[in-house]
């Protein structure tokens, strides 16, 4: 004899319910999170494959954020050479006009270069963030410093507007003096016997370290244009005229991919930018007072001269203009481009297989989800009659 509601088939009917119940939960918390699971164990199989899919993707937007940094700095490392190179054109500009009449446009040129160097300090000190652009790996410290404990300004004139400046002319003397073949005199008689072979004939000054312009320039009618042309020679490119540099030689670079790294960008004591400050120095420091145009003129034209390499490309030299080191500035931007672009094809690769991974099909749940309400509905409904039975109710 069979008995009525035994206790085993409830208990079995309760277990399928609520195995019935926790699928409805499952279903409900993948359609709210579109995962499958909530832990690995979950889709144990494919979990591997997750896991290093997910680490591949976390290391293309690593790069990816590189490469958007670099992107950004080299703009704006090229918006402060555009800069630079607009004061370069502008100088040369204003001394082509003031080449014509050197003392009527001595005062307006002057400010011109005071103002322009300052711009040109803002330029090379430029940052991102409270990282410094030029200043290669002392990416802390500005680039440039024109402070008197560092720095040697060049000025070709004393404030008096008729003797020669005589820290630069000491410098100069000191290139020649002693220098093998020259004969052990005054510096006219080296400079003299350079040029001619023969010894000065001329008085000499009356103070050999501190000649006016006009004995200068006595002892060789050339000799001023000889001097003033040092402006642009390997000496002036060397220390301490580029004492202004405040950082190192070194470069910054980034990682665009685990075998492939890009070096970017330039340093604030490149030969142009050295020139440009030379020449903005000569010029920034001349006298209140003009000198005479015969000496006006010839500092005015040879700065004109050094700009040309500053601002034209000249395929002789090896000295880059300012237009050269923005093409340079911005010749990586292609390749950060391109490896940018196969990195983001990456990512959405790496979505595409995460999804697949641990996405749902949403139709696929729903539908499981409202079978499994019906059959939930059921079972509870069968436990209410089994629950509900008694023997005098079987009897009747």
């Amino acid at each position: 004899m069979t008995r009525v509601a035994p206790f085993a088939q409830q208990q079995l009917t309760m277990f399928h319910a609520l195995q019935t119940q926790q699928r409805m939960y499952d279903a409900n918390i993948q359609l709210a999170t579109g995962q499958k699971a909530q832990t690995y164990s979950g889709i144990a199989k494919d979990a591997s494959r997750l896991l290093s899919t997910e680490a591949a993707r976390m290391r293309a937007e690593q790069y990816i954020q590189s490469i958007q940094t670099a992107e950004r700095r080299i703009g704006l490392i090229d918006s402060n050479l555009e800069g630079i190179e607009n004061i370069a054109r502008e100088l040369r500009s204003s001394l082509e006009t003031a080449t014509n009449g050197p003392g009527s446009n001595h005062i307006d040129t002057r400010q011109y270069a005071i103002n322009a160097r300052a711009l040109l300090i803002e330029h090379l000190n430029a940052q991102d963030g409270n990282r410094y652009l030029f200043s290669g790996d002392r990416v802390d410290r500005p680039a440039v410093s024109l402070g008197s404990a560092t720095y040697t300004p060049v000025r070709l004139i004393e404030a008096d507007a008729t003797t020669v400046d005589d820290t630069f002319y000491a410098q100069y003397r000191a290139d020649v003096l002693g220098a093998a073949g020259y004969p052990q005199g005054s510096f006219y008689e080296q400079v003299y016997f350079d040029k001619n072979g023969v010894a000065p004939t001329a008085p000499l000054p009356a103070d050999l370290a501190n000649p006016t312009l006009d004995e200068f320039v006595a002892e060789d009618p050339d000799l001023w244009t000889y001097y003033v042309s040092r402006l642009d020679s390997s000496q002036m490119l060397a220390t301490p005229k580029n004492d202004y540099y405040q950082g190192d030689s070194g470069g910054s670079s980034i990682r665009i991919s685990e075998r492939t790294s890009v070096t970017y960008g330039i340093n604030a004591d490149e030969t142009s930018i050295q020139q440009l400050l030379i020449g903005l120095d000569a010029v920034a420091n001349l006298p209140e007072t003009a000198p005479a145009d015969a000496y006006l003129g010839e500092v005015f034209d040879r700065v004109r001269v050094m700009l040309g390499n500053v601002i034209d490309p000249d395929p002789t030299t090896s000295s880059e203009s300012i237009t050269e080191l923005r093409s340079r500035v911005l010749g990586p931007l292609n390749l950060l481009s391109t490896s940018r672009e196969n990195h983001v094809r990456f990512i959405n690769y790496a979505a595409d297989v995460e999804g697949e991974v641990e996405g749902i099909d949403e139709a696929e749940v729903i539908s499981r989800l409202q079978s499994d309400q019906v059959v939930l509905q059921a079972s509870y409904q069968t436990l209410s009659q089994i629950q509900g039975l008694s023997l005098i109710n079987f009897l009747r």
